[in-house]
């Protein structure tokens, strides 16, 4: 059961991902679209010191607004995945519950929902990094190189003698791919010319979605006490995967200690239970009529009292 999930899961991480790329170059696309603009309105005004210094407190407007739309966007698509994460740990559970004549009620769901929010609160908090830099603060980075990359775009037009309508055109161009930039824009910015503007800020979106599903996957399956580790599944993709994800393939490892992906990841994180379903339920209804079952024990104190709202408390001895 949860391979099919898992399969579904990936191809939906797979779609929000390049929905997000889409709307993280819209967003370079519409930066670089206002500078270009201001710099058109100047007409054919040399590059001078009056008129850089100007321009220089528009390029600051348009990095604040950049970066605050950057973590929108990025704080939305990790939602999303969260909640793409939690869903083969909610399915697998609900049959597994209905099989053993469970009712889960609503705070089943709202246990799988604060999953959902403990992710994205690590995401925003860095929690989730050894660094534990926050996202706010990663984004101001990147920030901070897209600033750095057009101050020196307009410091090598002022030493070409280029105008303003000149610039506005080779700003243009940046935000293209590399191979359309032509040859005469990389003489005179050789410093940007395999360089792709939107390219890290791409890779923390990808990363803040793989992530987010990833730990959601991996935290919702800690609420289930039949799962027994977590087996990594790597993309194996020619030149995309590399070596350390090619060793971990089909690695189980404890659901408390699973590593997580490297930046730019897609590998998938699969839930292991080595018994049937049915079987699962048939222990659970042998434990709910007085059966020993220290797992479960366990598992009800935890987790399953707040989960199932304390309606499993009375339980016949055997």
């Amino acid at each position: 059961m949860y391979e099919k999930i898992v399969r579904q899961q990936r191809k939906e991480i797979a779609k929000l991902t390049l929905e997000q790329q889409g709307k993280v170059l819209g967003l370079y696309d519409h930066a670089i679209g206002d500078l270009i603009e201001r710099a058109s309105g100047t007409k054919d005004k040399s590059l001078g010191r009056r008129w850089t210094l100007d321009y220089f407190d528009e390029l600051e407007r348009v990095r604040n607004e950049l970066e605050r739309e950057l973590e929108v966007q990025i704080l939305g698509s990790s939602k999303k995945a969260a909640k793409i994460g939690i869903k083969a740990e909610q399915q697998v559970m609900t049959e597994i519950f209905r099989k053993a004549n469970i009712d889960t009620g609503d705070h089943f769901t709202s246990m799988f929902s604060q999953v959902q929010d403990n992710v994205v609160r690590d995401i925003i908090t860095g929690n989730l990094y050894k660094d534990k830099r926050t996202l706010s603060q990663r984004i101001w980075n990147h920030g901070e190189d897209f600033e750095k990359d057009i101050q020196y775009t307009i410091n090598q037009a002022i030493l070409q003698k280029k105008s303003a309508i000149e610039l506005a055109a080779d700003l243009g161009k940046f935000v293209r791919e590399p191979a359309r930039r032509g040859t005469t824009w990389g003489r005179c910015y050789p410093n940007l010319r395999n360089k792709r503007v939107d390219y890290n800020a791409m890779r923390l979106a990808r990363t803040s979605i793989n992530h987010s599903y990833q730990t959601a996957s991996i935290q919702a399956s800690n609420l289930n006490p039949f799962v027994e580790g977590i087996e990594w599944q790597s993309a194996l993709i020619h030149g995309r995967t590399c070596e350390l994800c090619r060793e971990r393939h089909g690695q189980v490892f404890d659901k408390k200690d699973v590593p997580l992906d490297h930046p730019n990841g897609l590998c998938t994180m699969l839930p292991v239970i080595e018994k049937s379903l049915d079987k699962v339920a048939d222990e659970l209804r042998d434990w709910l009529y007085g059966g020993e079952n220290p797992i479960l024990d366990e598992w009800y104190e935890n987790v399953g009292k707040k989960m199932l709202d304390g309606r499993i408390y009375s339980r016949s001895k055997k």
